[in-house]
């Protein structure tokens, strides 16, 4: 779990965000490609307008920033200025999060070419994929243009890989899971790891039973859950089933807007979400 509240800023963190840039980039190339770091004004205004910047706090005090965008299915960042160890690979790493949460696999920077700038990025997984020179405050300076291929963020069928994963995160015996892929179970799989379980059952006369979603650590928050119980209800409607329930907990109880969006139903006093399906018939029904 980071230890950094990460946040998008807004026009009210202007004047913040204008110290922060002004005191990490005074005197400095890093802050490429802006010829002097924006000002308060500057800033509001370009987040008035749709431009995006993301915080890092510690202790209700920001300690580092960044700009990010998505051009032509490729998510952007550049003007990282961090304060405090962590900060900058917790913006960053949050960047690539949105990007996977967008369906893009790709994120780059552009960053002036210096020893120490490049051995940053390269720990954080980002590789040269090309190099230029541009005019830089009235001078010619060599550019790096950097990027990282990020791992498709997917929920599939359970493989008989997924075991151990599997029983670390639902808390099940993995031998059944080492046999082959068990009906009616999917995971969340971020590339090759699997970071959320979930479950739909047949318990008969039409109705499918969901499982509560579960999810690794720092997968919260970011619409996966939603994405598992749709995707299990689906293959419940195409396995027999014209109901399907997901029980009220404190972990489903603030997916309640998303869950409704999708179709699903509280009623008052319930302790259960509903949701009728509309899939095909199938003959292979799914066990438990």
């Amino acid at each position: 779990m980071s230890r950094f509240t990460i946040r998008a800023a807004d026009s009210d963190d202007a004047a913040m965000l204008a110290g922060l840039l002004a005191e990490a980039f005074a005197n400095s190339i890093a802050c490429y490609p802006e010829t002097m770091p924006p000002s308060e004004a500057d800033l509001a205004l370009r987040m008035q307008t749709g431009e995006a910047f993301v915080l890092a706090e510690s202790e209700d005090k920001a300690v580092a920033t960044v700009q990010r965008s998505e051009k032509e299915g490729i998510a952007n960042f550049s003007l990282l200025a961090s304060f405090e160890a962590g900060a900058g690979r917790a913006l960053i790493r949050r960047i690539e999060a949105q990007a996977q949460d967008h369906g893009l696999r790709l994120v780059r920077a552009m960053i002036p070419d210096e020893p120490r700038l490049a051995n940053y990025f390269s720990a954080l997984g980002y590789l040269p994929i090309g190099r230029k020179n541009e005019e830089f405050r009235g001078e010619l300076i060599p550019i790096l243009t950097l990027e990282r291929r990020l791992p498709l963020l997917t929920v599939r069928e359970q493989r008989r890989s997924d075991a151990d994963a599997i029983a670390a995160l639902a808390e099940e015996d993995p031998w059944p899971f080492e046999q082959g892929s068990r009906p009616g179970w999917f995971v969340a799989a971020d590339g090759d790891r699997v970071v959320g379980v979930i479950q739909a059952r047949d318990v008969g006369s039409g109705l499918a039973a969901i499982r509560e979603p579960v999810l690794a650590t720092g997968y919260e928050g970011r619409g996966l859950d939603t994405w598992m119980v749709e995707r299990a209800a689906d293959y419940a409607g195409t396995h027999g089933s014209h109901t399907a329930e997901l029980p009220l907990t404190k972990y489903t109880s603030p997916l309640r807007r998303q869950l409704e969006a999708q179709g699903w139903d509280l009623e008052q006093g319930s302790d259960r979400y509903v949701k009728q399906l509309s899939g095909q018939l199938h003959d292979d029904a799914f066990t438990d």
